[in-house]
């Protein structure tokens, strides 16, 4: 296909089995807790953080699609990784105190309290069968279970102009931090940010006090707010694609040549030579049906009922011990004409050093209207079907999400523009911005900037035709069009796979 939470012993059993199971540091951690705190009292079990514990600086990190931020401390370095489908950042903190994680969660429509979610959080973490009746009399105390010890909540702290309450637990598995702290705020009746500390235990006093100021450093702007700038964005975008009809459609397929990128890093301070391959691909479209997502290319005596879009890629993999591996996927995706349905099929296969066999995995995904469904086959040929939902706009194709830039070019409106489309990482229909310009001492070149997540975003030149130059990711990977005789004798120099 190559194309070019962790648990603890029961209180009442700490002194007979956790110090034989649990480091001395979380030994001596939970018996002073205990020693200085009543099993029984609602009261908070933990005093107001220090101002000075830690010093801030001016960085922040950001849930961009609630508009939330919240502060770093000096030293620690912010990361965004997506956990369970969602977008999650997460900060490192200095002195080896551990992580923060924060995360939207929503309900699908289903009101919820912030104590209903709070108890969800103590039920998966301690004990998944707790019934709610008790999580209603123990969800201020400190309790304990097969899976830990719940330790109780701190004093009410201000946060991003709400409140929360943050609690906390011990875990009792040979984990290095099995210190957990949690606290949620809503944002609203169905949609709800939440934070989460890890830590060790020699270090949760001070890691508590950190994590408690940066929940108190949050600010957020407000839902109405990012709601009319998201929906004008939205709006800007369906315009400007209504504006383009059928013909428009099969014009720019039409005019997608059948040619190659490269992928790479550059060498900044070095030879051209030294420049890191990353990967390629190729890019074919036609006009065609349905069934031609089967065999990956055209059927001239098919219908002509839909555009399709193939991409074959291969991306080479670092596993850090010099290993060459390599990932090959090919995606063929359709939409009909009416733009009403579309269907999409991507297969893709890991080549590592010492298996005979690649490990295979396979999506399948097909929509009808606002209906879609994903089927995702791993390598264990394990399937699960996913639904994401849609909304009633800003909705836009996996293909048209692939030649976006060519289509807004075509339409040749700058501005800025916002889409839904789905997001194979994630799993979920994601917003993206997208900026488009003209530059203005470059006549016929056009510019554009799309932003996928809080750290996924690609800067790229495209000409009048909508044909790439160069594009850049926020993450220093470069893609240009390339002959292939070229691609081939760059990769054949560095001993690079080619079959």
């Amino acid at each position: 296909m190559n194309p070019i939470q962790t648990r603890t012993q029961p209180i009442h059993n700490i002194r007979h089995t956790a110090c034989r199971a649990l480091p001395c540091p979380a030994v001596l951690f939970l018996a002073l807790f205990i020693l200085n705190t009543s099993m029984v009292s609602a009261e908070p079990a933990f005093g107001p953080p220090d101002p000075d514990v830690i010093q801030f600086g001016s960085e922040t990190a950001e849930l961009q699609s609630v508009g939330l931020k919240l502060g770093l401390p000096v030293g620690s370095k912010s990361t965004i990784q997506t956990i369970g489908g969602r977008i999650t950042v997460g900060v490192i903190l200095p002195d080896q105190l551990g992580s923060v994680l924060m995360q939207v969660r929503d309900t699908a429509g289903k009101k919820r309290s912030v104590l209903d979610m709070e108890r969800a959080v103590l039920r998966r973490t301690l004990y998944r069968t707790l019934s709610d009746e008790r999580l209603d009399r123990v969800i201020d105390f400190q309790f304990e279970t097969q899976a830990g010890v719940s330790l109780g909540r701190s004093l009410a702290i201000p946060c991003a102009g709400r409140i929360v309450r943050p609690f906390y637990v011990f875990l009792s598995d040979d984990s290095p931090e099995p210190m957990r702290g949690f606290g949620v705020i809503p944002i609203d009746i169905d949609r709800f940010v939440f934070f989460q500390l890890a830590c060790s235990s020699t270090t949760f006093e001070r890691s508590r006090q950190v994590f408690e100021l940066m929940l108190g450093s949050a600010t957020i702007a407000e839902t109405e707010k990012i709601d009319t700038e998201r929906g004008s964005l939205i709006a800007a975008g369906a315009k400007a694609l209504a504006a383009l009809s059928e013909s428009n459609y099969s014009s720019i397929i039409s005019d997608i040549p059948d040619g190659f990128e490269r992928i790479y890093r550059p060498a900044t301070q070095s030879p051209p030579a030294d420049e890191q391959e990353v990967g390629y691909r190729r890019v074919r479209a036609w006009i065609g049906s349905i069934e031609d997502i089967e065999t990956g290319k055209p059927d001239p005596e098919g219908p002509a009922n839909g555009y399709l879009l193939r991409i074959d890629g291969s991306v080479l993999l670092d596993d850090g011990l010099g290993s060459t591996n390599r990932a090959d996927s090919r995606a063929v995706y359709y939409l009909s004409m009416d733009r009403n349905q579309e269907s999409w099929k991507v297969d893709m296969s890991v080549h590592s050093e010492g298996r005979t066999e690649p490990e295979v995995w396979s999506e399948i995904g097909m929509r009808v209207g606002n209906s879609m469904s994903v089927q995702v086959t791993n390598s264990k040929r394990e399937s699960s079907t996913l639904r994401p939902s849609i909304g009633e706009a800003g909705y836009i194709s996996r293909l048209e999400a692939a030649i976006l830039p060519k289509l807004l070019i075509h339409a040749g409106n700058p501005g800025d523009f916002a889409f839904y489309a789905y997001d194979q990482t994630a799993e979920v229909n994601r917003l993206r911005t997208v900026n488009l310009n003209r530059d203005h001492d470059r006549p016929g070149i056009w510019m554009i900037k799309t932003d996928i997540s809080e750290n996924q975003s690609e800067q790229a030149e495209f000409n009048n035709y909508g044909r790439l130059i160069r594009s850049e990711t926020s993450k220093g990977l470069l893609k240009r069009p390339i002959e292939f005789d070229r691609l081939y004798k760059i990769w054949n120099a560095k001993g690079l796979p080619l079959d």
